[in-house]
């Protein structure tokens, strides 16, 4: 067992975030579940509307304040910072996500950790070549003209992230809102909240002016979620989740016609023909369908097989599951995590019996 895992307190007090300090608030706390081992790790102070709309009031001063009147060089530095505070706390993230998604550690400390901390590098990057755009054209008295775009924050943007890959999927919104200008109030899964928490205390770390990151914590209706999208001074709203939560959001977008990025359900099918590799589809597939417990939005939902290898690739697709080793995610050798909570669990059970049936 990784020593930082082994040596993490029992049970953590999860707080709001807003203009650089921890909040609390009124609701009673929710529990913040291991799927692992189904113990309760932590609390988590739930937002009511009130701390909802303190976090988008620190957002706007933000936006209005230091935030918005430093210059792209500056942001890209900042944005580098936050890269490197996370690689240097990255035994305590990795170990945050794991308690909270109850993910195998090797796959958290190869993929959400690192690629969370790499967003904010990669967009540092985009500004130095997506801030203007700018061409040449003919005028009528055979002159040249030089046409120009600025880009300009949208303003505050509303931030909710899904649970499969919580700092990953998060910083990969975060990252370029912050790059080019823009306040955010994040709001993370009620099931993953601690990495986010993290992040805001790396953001203090980095410089980051108070009220540019912010954090609210809870659930979807009458919780954080409701409050936030319908908060009228949200400029923006981006979401990862289940396609009925997106058609919630976008109706309360529509009210001031804001705009909404999102990515929603999918179901991903896998083409197998008779001529394929087929040692190559196995690998490929195997790890499309059952990377992160089957939990990534992009991963293989369905599968096509052409009938002359139909029999011998569900034979190898089978051998290859087997293969896979469920376990104490803090395990080296673990590869298969829990689903992330007991309702997921039988939401799955239950598309597995109507498939059955």
């Amino acid at each position: 067992m990784n020593t930082i895992a082994a040596q993490a307190p029992a049970s953590t007090v999860i707080t709001h975030y807003i203009a650089g300090r921890p909040v609390t608030s009124s609701r009673p706390p929710f529990a913040n579940v291991d799927p692992a081992t189904g113990q309760v790790v932590g609390h988590v102070h739930e937002a009511d509307a009130g701390i909802v709309d303190q976090a988008v009031q620190a957002a706007r001063a933000a936006l209005r304040g230091p935030w918005g009147r430093l210059n792209d060089g500056e942001r890209a530095a900042i944005l580098r910072r936050l890269a490197d505070g996370i690689r240097a706390r990255m035994d305590e993230f990795i170990a945050a996500e794991v308690r909270d998604t109850g993910k195998p550690w090797s796959l958290a400390s190869h993929l959400d950790i690192p690629r969370g901390a790499a967003n904010f590098d990669v967009f540092a990057d985009q500004l130095a070549h997506g801030a203007t755009e700018a061409f040449r054209s003919p005028t009528p008295d055979g002159g040249t003209a030089l046409n120009y775009g600025l880009r300009t924050p949208r303003g505050v943007i509303a931030v909710i992230c899904p649970w499969n890959l919580p700092l990953l999927l998060m910083t990969w919104k975060v990252a370029p809102a912050l790059a080019f200008g823009n306040t955010v109030v994040v709001k993370p899964s009620e099931e993953t909240p601690s990495t986010t928490t993290l992040l805001a205390e790396v953001m203090n770390d980095a410089g980051v002016p108070p009220g540019v990151f912010n954090v609210v914590h809870g659930f979807g209706p009458d919780s954080a979620g409701q409050y936030l999208t319908e908060h009228p001074d949200v400029d923006g709203i981006t979401f990862t989740g289940e396609t009925r939560t997106g058609t919630a959001i976008m109706k309360a977008a529509a009210v001031g016609v804001r705009p909404v990025s999102f990515e929603l359900g999918g179901k991903n099918a896998a083409l197998v023909f008779a001529d394929c590799d087929l040692d190559a589809a196995v690998a490929g597939i195997t790890r499309s369908a059952f990377l992160n417990s089957g939990q990534v939005c992009l991963g293989t939902e369905r599968l096509y097989v052409e009938r002359p290898i139909f029999e011998a690739f569900v034979a190898r697709l089978k051998q290859a599951a087997e293969a896979l080793r469920p376990g104490d995610p803090n395990a080296g050798d673990t590869t298969f995590g829990p689903l992330i909570s007991k309702a997921h669990r039988d939401k799955v059970l239950s598309y597995y019996a109507r498939a059955r049936n």
